[in-house]
């Protein structure tokens, strides 16, 4: 990611979010109080000044909730895919903060794992998780039960960032990619969320899903994660109206482009393997009517999307998922993305669709 896209996704969405409606509010406020005073002579003040006072304490109010924390000490949060860069740097961040961390992993002898257990303190746990395995599940489930911190009923987060992406059109992708897709991506996340619900409601926490903009701003030759993450977005919906009753905050945490090209979603050797596949299951008429140039125009595509994720600064991220987790009120979006980002999800949403395929199809 180049500085001036870093800088584009380091843009404080958050606080956009939660300051808008209270400008909004105050400039209606001022000019309703302004006509009433001057219509019944109390006072001449004007709109400027009275839209400055109430505008000014309403801020102020909102800056004061938003950066309410909650304290770590005795608080334990369970983090899917730590297997990866991002789960991983989340779980080590975490653990520095003094949450009790159980790091959920694929492969809990893998490299990344391994470094992950060494570079952090004795809090940090590494359970084996594999999302789409109910068996994992349920021994993740009675191994943390029996491993709570001391006088804690239950958890106080859980964070599904397990992730599985692939590449391909509709007509020719492998029905096992969208079948892997969903089962990681969307019920991994169901299962998790459904067997630690028990254990977050004692202490009202929170769900955090880590999703895509994908999930909202369709891309092609990537329906299968198109579809698994926009799925997710419906879940979390439904989840949220069901928890609020009893004071489960369901959030979703929305990293842009920039992030979900790099190879924490894609890989050069994925890209190039899923590309062979696809095109030896492609029966004769599907290759002579799609042409091999059109193939190798959208593997291109996706090749030249494709980021080192070495080169892919993780902070912008990492700070919407730990603001997640440790403000007492949370917003139900962190959004990562860039302004250009943001306009287009804005279009997508609020205009017609002929508008946005004149823009961005």
């Amino acid at each position: 990611m180049s500085s001036s896209q870093q800088k584009q996704a380091e843009f404080p969405w958050v606080l956009v979010d939660r300051c808008f409606l209270p400008v909004v509010f105050s400039h209606a406020a001022a000019v309703i109080l302004s006509v009433v005073f001057n219509t019944l002579r109390i006072s001449q003040i004007s709109c400027f000044t009275l839209f400055f006072f109430i505008c000014s304490s309403s801020l102020a109010t909102v800056f004061f909730y938003h950066n309410l924390k909650v304290t770590t000490a005795g608080k334990s949060v369970l983090i899917t895919g730590c297997d990866s860069r991002l789960g991983s740097l989340f779980a080590r961040q975490l653990d520095s903060l003094g949450f009790t961390v159980y790091a959920g992993c694929l492969r809990v002898e893998s490299e990344t794992a391994a470094k992950l257990k060494s570079e952090s303190s004795g809090r940090l746990h590494l359970i084996k998780l594999d999302v789409t395995s109910e068996s994992d599940i349920k021994a993740a489930v009675n191994y943390i039960k029996k491993n709570l911190p001391h006088s804690q009923a239950g958890i106080w987060a859980v964070i599904n960032c397990a992730s599985w992406a692939a590449f391909g059109e509709v007509e020719w992708a492998p029905f096992s990619n969208f079948q892997r897709s969903t089962e990681v991506n969307l019920l991994g996340a169901i299962r998790v969320t459904q067997s630690f619900l028990p254990l977050l409601r004692p202490t009202r926490g929170r769900i955090i899903n880590v999703v895509s903009l994908l999930g909202r701003v369709s891309s092609r030759a990537r329906a299968p994660y198109c579809t698994a993450k926009s799925a997710v977005e419906a879940f979390v919906e439904c989840l949220r109206l069901e928890m609020k009753r009893w004071g489960v905050d369901v959030i979703l945490v929305e990293p842009g482009d920039a992030l979900t090209g790099a190879l924490e979603w894609f890989s050069e050797e994925r890209v190039l393997r899923q590309a062979r596949e696809a095109w030896q299951a492609m029966d004769a008429a599907q290759k002579e009517e799609y042409g091999e140039k059109h193939f190798v125009d959208t593997v291109r595509a996706v090749h030249d999307y494709i980021k080192d994720d070495k080169e892919i600064d993780m902070t912008p991220v990492l700070r919407a998922l730990v603001d997640a987790v440790v403000r007492t009120f949370p917003l139900p979006r962190y959004q990562v993305l860039t302004p250009a980002e943001w306009v287009q999800t804005q279009v997508a949403e609020h205009f017609p669709r002929s508008i946005y395929d004149i823009l961005y199809n």
